[in-house]
């Protein structure tokens, strides 16, 4: 019965699998249920446990879990939670004094304190594994018991081939497949059972053994994968959590054989009596150093010293996402939008920005603080790589912008320059994993680098890979992806297929930096997201701030971090002398109170340290921005390279884009006071949510401080709310119908035959001025303009009927060639923008 928690350590590793989005996105409720059994194994293992005193004194360690429950982000505080409960029910056993009750609390408490441990590791684990898949080493081993399983097997370049009478399967052996994740967190928990239930001999022996069964198990279990994948084909039953719960109950039964636990009791006889000497102050006191500076060795970033934002991107190079032609009223078409136009003069708002047209020399660079290489087509010289180094040397920010699949050779002579840094762009494309769709990524705002720690979400539109050092600053590690190989044999390098066996998934690194001597090195794989058609939406814009301001600086303080690392290197020796005498548990509890405590503080340091190092950058030149409402409108705005012959009738995309044309800044504000902050023109696009009286009065402040708003509505918005707004500016909205005469289509008479009449809906707009109207003399687009006497602000209220016509439905997409008929609509926009709201003559 004992031995039974080896199966409670499997379940509640598992279940990391439903809370965390690494391969799957999170199913909570699954597990919970997991762990639930998990802690339920566990409390039978302690089911005879006797009841032992201790001094309530020692309950003080709620208050430093209470506090990181609240600090730190779920589901990473789950472990809390669990420990938090067990401490709780223990502290109930001094009421009841009835021993299943401590049962029960030392079970959780221990469950509890595996996840903590576990906790601890995630982060690790998706450093080292984002920056190595691969474990070629083991493919030799991978085959050779493959052929003693019936396998017909063979190994090149680390790859195993698998030859069957249908085809020949590629197999990369790599940590996912080999099931690392649920088996690293099934260690963790072995680690602290051992630690507490054995001597130090046996706890090393029965260690050993784990890794012997361990190592034995899992070469045999990805070859039983590879069995089960050659008869369904299906790549997802490498990270489905349920073939990965399944796949290791076998692992739990060997260890149950194999490393018995016959001894499961905790002494607290340490926690009879609390004391406290000086000694043990001190290693307090140390704990609190040693968690301090570990956090410090992982999220500290030197601040720098700030330069002059001077930069300089380079043209010369690169046929691609060109950044010379401007986006306007003539030029339509793909390339129209699919270019950097924007994006450069967007950046020039901020900073001082330059094109390099010619060969790249060290004088040319020495008048630049950041150079910027996007997706370069030619490749580059030995001096220019040369100036480039040096710039960096001697205190220079580079901005490394690649793609999939070394389209355009892009990547290749990216790596001529990147692979000096120790940085390599890969061949290969990115998906969401088991969908094969486009990824986003949700930054977590604990510890979050500088450059990421404005962004709430990021969509790439298929990025590649990187390769980096294994101290580089891991700016995003994407979760839930698959990363195919490229091939010549396609236009853009894309394979037909996206998930074979070949493929790496899980926790992929997509955006790098590294620092450089006094310089710092940005690496980015995905140059769509900043083209022209995309740049204003999903978060690229403050991820470009936060870019350009990392980069904007030259080192001065990163030894800092190797201090903090030598600090807990000798705190923690310091501290083990300090406590060699205390019993184990005694060790564990003193870590967990103080270390809590110390790792809630670092938390709230560091984040705030980058908040104020590393702030928003405030525009030196003032933009026109356009700001799209959606807290009360219903409508979508997704961007995508695509040249689509449908378009939804939901989606304004192209019409958002359009504002560019006429030299605005358009964003997608979730709220409206975000709306009215921000915009010097705000948009709503068929609403549907009600105005209560304060937004009513905050939307007249705003008409009365010279804002311009702009509300869409249609006939077919049967839930519009729009009068609740405008009835309060003397406008109105109503429904009305035109009577058609029908005819009968007899094509063997003169003339079709009279048969009655049908109605067509439609909106009309009474109250404030007539602007745009039909040819029967309708009104199509009202204004009402508000005049502020004591500030000499003008604000305007634009009202038009019919949002539909504006829908990528009819307008079409960001990369059509425009017809006759859509010119026309397009030229409405301009006018609404450039004459109505804008006042530009």
């Amino acid at each position: 019965m004992k031995s039974l928690m080896w199966l409670g350590v499997l379940f509640i590793s598992i279940s990391w699998l439903f809370f965390i989005p690494i391969f799957s996105l999170p199913e909570p409720l699954f597990g919970y249920l997991i762990l639930i059994i998990g802690i339920l194994f566990n409390v039978i293992s302690f089911w005879k446990n006797k009841y032992e005193e201790f001094d309530k004194r020692f309950l003080l360690v709620l208050i430093p879990i209470t506090i990181t429950i609240f600090l730190v982000n779920y589901p990473y505080n789950i472990g809390l939670l669990v420990i938090f409960t067990g401490v709780i029910i223990h502290g109930s056993s001094f009421l009841f004094k009835h021993k299943k009750i401590q049962t029960f609390s030392i079970s959780i408490s221990l469950s509890g304190l595996i996840l903590i441990v576990q906790t601890l590791t995630l982060p690790l684990y998706s450093i080292f594994i984002s920056h190595g898949h691969r474990a070629d080493f083991l493919s030799p081993t991978v085959s050779f018991f493959g052929n003693l399983f019936g396998l017909n097997s063979s190994v090149n370049r680390g790859i195993v081939f698998i030859q069957t009478i249908q085809q020949t399967y590629p197999f990369t052996t790599t940590w996912e497949k080999l099931g690392l994740f649920s088996w690293l967190n099934i260690f963790i928990g072995a680690l602290v059972i051992l630690f507490l239930f054995f001597r130090k001999r046996k706890f090393f022996q029965k260690i050993a053994i784990f890794l012997i069964i361990s190592f034995l198990y899992l070469i045999i279990r990805y070859i039983a994968y590879i069995h089960l994948y050659i008869n369904t084909t299906e790549l997802a039953i490498f990270w489905n959590p349920w073939y990965m719960l399944l796949s290791f109950i076998p692992f739990s039964l060997l260890l149950i054989k194999f490393i018995p636990i016959d001894f499961v009791k905790i002494d607290f006889e340490c926690f009879k009596k609390f004391n406290i000497d000086t000694k043990k102050l001190f290693a307090l006191f140390l704990i609190f150093i040693f968690v301090f500076s570990i956090v410090g060795v992982f999220t500290f970033q030197d601040p720098g010293t700030l330069k002059s934002g001077r930069i300089l991107i380079d043209e010369y190079h690169s046929d691609w996402e060109d950044s010379t032609q401007p986006l306007d009223k003539q030029w339509y078409g793909m390339l129209s939008t699919y270019n950097y136009y924007s994006l450069v003069e967007w950046l020039g708002y901020y900073y001082t920005v330059n094109r390099n047209n010619g060969s790249i020399t060290s004088s040319i660079l020495d008048n630049y603080d950041i150079l910027i290489l996007k997706c370069p087509t030619n490749s580059y010289s030995d001096q220019e790589i040369w100036a480039i180094v040096q710039f960096v040397e001697k205190g220079g920010g580079l901005y490394l912008i690649g793609d999939h699949t070394d389209v355009f050779g892009m990547n290749t002579y990216l790596n001529q320059v990147s692979e000096i840094f120790g940085i390599r762009f890969k061949t290969d494309a990115t998906y969401e994993l088991g969908t094969g769709m486009l990824s986003d990524y949700i930054p977590d705002k604990m510890f979050a680098h500088p450059i990421i720690q404005n962004v709430d979400k990021l969509e790439f539109m298929t990025s590649c890979t990187l390769k980096a050092p294994i101290n580089s600053e891991n700016v995003i590690i994407g979760n839930r992806l698959l990363s195919e190989p490229g091939t010549y044999s396609t236009e853009n390098f894309f394979r037909e297929s996206t998930a074979s066996p070949e493929s790496e998934y899980g926790y992929l690194l997509q955006v790098a930096a590294i620092k450089y001597g006094k310089g710092r090195v940005v690496a980015f794989t995905d140059s769509t997201v900043f083209s022209s058609f995309s740049f204003f939406s999903d978060g690229y814009q403050l991820f470009t701030l936060g870019t350009i301001e990392y980069l904007n600086r030259v080192n001065e303080y990163q030894y800092l971090n190797i201090v903090f690392f030598v600090i807990v290197i000798l705190s923690l020796v310091v501290i083990l002398y300090l406590l060699k005498n205390e019993t184990k548990l005694k060790v564990l509890y003193l870590f967990l109170i103080i270390g809590l405590f110390s790792f809630c503080i670092s938390i709230v340091f560091f984040n705030n340290l980058n908040k104020i190092n590393y702030p928003i950058y405030e525009n030196h030149t003032e933009f026109t921005q356009i700001c799209f409402e959606q807290e009360h409108s219903d409508f979508n705005i997704s961007l995508q390279p695509s040249l689509g012959l449908f378009y939804d009738e939901r989606n304004y995309g192209t019409f958002f884009v359009w504002t560019q044309r006429v030299g605005c800044v358009p964003s997608i504000e979730q709220t409206l006071i975000d709306a009215l902050s921000k915009g010097k023109v705000v948009v709503f696009i068929n609403p549907i949510k009600t105005f209560d009286s304060e937004e009513i009065n905050l939307i007249n402040d705003y008409l009365y401080d010279g804002g311009k708003i702009l509300l869409m509505d249609s006939v077919r918005n049967t839930e519009s709310t729009a009068n609740d707004l405008l009835g309060n500016f003397g406008l109105w909205i109503q429904i009305n119908t035109n009577y058609k005469r029908l005819y009968f289509n007899d094509n063997s008479t003169i003339g079709n035959i009279s048969m009655g009449n049908i109605t067509a809906p439609f909106l009309s707009i009474t109250g404030g001025e007539q602007v745009l109207i039909g040819e029967n003399n309708e009104s199509f687009v009202n204004v009402v303009d508000f005049k502020n006497i004591s500030s000499g602000k003008n604000g305007r209220l634009v009202v038009l009927i019919d949002s539909f016509s504006f829908s990528d439905s009819i307008m079409g997409g960001t990369f059509s060639e425009p017809d006759e008929k859509q010119l026309n609509i397009y030229n409405t926009e301009f006018y609404i923008f450039e004459k109505l709201l804008l006042n530009r003559t």
